[in-house]
């Protein structure tokens, strides 16, 4: 089997060369969603200072640790949190369970759709109700009802699904905070198994990057299975001062930049703000009642029973010199515009622990010799990309089907794979580098198997707008969709050069790298995704993920 041609490996590189430029350059606007102002220089700022070698506040990577409320920071939480209404409805599905609770508080108010009344028994009465609708079933089943549940709910007052009712200037945040290598948290009184099923669709933070508060779960044999089963009690409550010790117990880093909105996040920010070094902390203001909802009491705003932000409040971030954000003077818009007509693919397979660990160790040493370059962290997760096209986004569930079916059928995590060669893809002085795999017959059937079926829903093109964002530069636009257009003749089949992108540094010292003895090794997928991609043909949002392992 003859290599890739020449020019197929120069629009590889040129993919790979705008990327890494994406990464380490300042773009020209990072945060386009938001006014120009204090507030959005705030984050620029502080991001550089923290980033920048040389610079007496430069923060090494591992310990660029960020953390965000959930509730009211990253998504709407108004009428009421979405577990809320969650609970609603599963009081609603069990009620012909549980004949006691047409008499019973707070059942008997939802039943009658009171949600005041049902409130009124303050956090005993949330509690109950969380325990009657989120226990006695084991975690994979809890999962699926969630799963279910927030692929069709949507917000009383837009009629919008719940994964629409996302902040754009927080995911533009978080974007760019993972470009500048942080790590992402969600550290919120939710649920943490509420939450983790659709967090790495909805913001790209992964299920170990959640923590919320938990019911005791216990380990038991069912059918011969193990698994685990999710009871009526308290484990944690991840809120107010809940929230320092659950960062202590699960991340086990004191973060440098904190995201809150209310006076449960209050004790997250001061934890944040005592550590030593630079520091950042941010509280979101709802105060846009036209295209959200205005809320405070601060600034003489409507008061809420959840998520308040208190004058109290108010005043110690002005104390403590907290950035706050108006959203009504700060936020040229709230939430992400409705999904293009046309999307931008990425089908791609995610390797096993084997290949992991070599990239990671791979990853650290390019980082040690180039700490501009990026980390294998959400926003540059390995994998190996087997075919990139542009979908009409209705097709999109059909694409999910046919591809489960191709997966299903492969077999593929019994796949074996040798990886046996470090490369790299110029960029000017750089390089962006990474680990190749011989393409095996089986892996080169996967591939022909995948593309045969997402084919009957291919389109030839798609314009930019079917990428997660674009770019400030036309000619970028148009070389990237032309990448993507002619993906399946240049870049698969005999021109398949399967490779896990490791990380970013300078030529020379990459030359050194590939001339050093390479030791083989094999590995295996492990699981499989759909993403969107991102500006510069990044995999920049996970829309589908298949976990393929027996």
């Amino acid at each position: 089997m003859r290599p890739p041609r020449t020019t197929d490996l120069l629009a590889a590189a040129f993919v790979a060369a705008v990327a890494f430029t994406a990464t380490i350059a300042r773009a020209a606007d990072p945060l386009p969603s938001w006014n120009d102002g204090p507030a959005k220089q705030s984050i620029i700022s502080f991001v550089e200072k923290v980033t920048t070698a040389g610079s007496p506040d430069f923060v090494p990577v591992p310990e660029r640790v960020a953390v965000f409320d959930n509730d009211g920071t990253l998504w709407c939480e108004q009428p009421l949190p979405a577990q809320l209404h969650f609970a609603v409805d599963r009081v609603k599905a069990l009620a012909p369970r549980h004949p006691e609770w047409k008499t019973r508080e707070p059942f008997a108010s939802l039943l009658k759709g009171d949600l005041k009344g049902a409130l009124a028994g303050g956090e005993r009465g949330l509690l109950e109700l969380l325990m009657a609708t989120h226990a006695g079933m084991t975690t994979v089943e809890f999962e699926q009802i969630v799963n279910d549940w927030i692929a069709t709910a949507k917000h009383p007052k837009t009629g919008k699904l719940y994964t629409e009712m996302v902040y754009q200037p927080m995911l533009e945040v978080l974007a760019y905070l993972r470009a500048n290598g942080f790590k992402t948290f969600i550290v919120s009184g939710g649920g943490i198994e509420f939450m983790r099923p659709w967090a790495e669709g909805t913001y790209g933070i992964p299920p170990e990057q959640v923590v919320g508060s938990s019911i005791k779960t216990k380990f038991e044999m069912r059918d011969g299975k193990p698994a685990l089963v999710r009871l009526t009690e308290l484990n944690f409550n991840d809120d107010k001062g809940g929230k320092p010790v659950g960062i202590n117990q699960h991340i086990g880093r004191r973060p440098i930049m904190a995201f809150g909105n209310s006076v449960g996040d209050q004790q997250m920010l001061e934890y944040t703000q005592g550590g030593s070094g630079a520091r950042f902390e941010l509280l979101v203001l709802h105060d846009d009642a036209a295209r959200e909802y205005a809320y405070g009491p601060a600034r003489g705003l409507p008061d809420v029973k959840l998520g308040a932000f208190t004058p109290a409040l108010d005043e110690h971030a002005k104390q403590d010199g907290w950035t706050v954000v108006s959203m009504k003077n700060d936020w040229k818009t709230v939430f992400p515009a409705a999904p293009p007509e046309i999307t931008a693919i990425d089908i791609l397979l995610q390797p096993d622990a084997t290949m992991l660990q070599h990239a990671e160790a791979n990853n650290a040493r390019l980082l040690a010799a180039f700490p501009k370059g990026f980390a294998l962290d959400a926003a540059h997760r390995p994998h190996i990309t087997m075919i990139q096209c542009f979908v009409r986004t209705a097709d999109l569930d059909e694409v999910y089907a046919a591809e489960e079916k191709v997966l299903a059928a492969a077999d593929v995590n019994a796949m074996k794979l040798e990886a046996f060669k470090f490369y790299y893809a110029p960029a000017g002085e750089v390089g962006v580098a990474g680990i190749c795999a011989k393409p095996t017959p089986e892996l080169l059937k996967l591939q022909v198997d995948i593309i045969a079926a997402v084919k009957p829903f291919m389109l030839e093109t798609g314009p930019i707008g079917a990428f997660t964002a674009g770019h400030d530069d036309p000619a970028t636009d148009a070389a990237i969709i032309q990448y993507v257009s002619t993906f399946v003749p240049k870049m698969s089949g005999e021109n398949f050069n399967p490779h896990v992108s490791t990380g970013v540094a300078p030529r020379d010292y990459l030359d050194k790298m590939l001339a050093e003895p390479f030791e083989p090794f094999m590995f295996s997928p492990a699981g499989a995704a759909v993403y969107q991609l991102g500006p510069f043909g990044t995999a920049a949002r996970q829309l589908r993920q298949w976990d393929l392992k027996p």
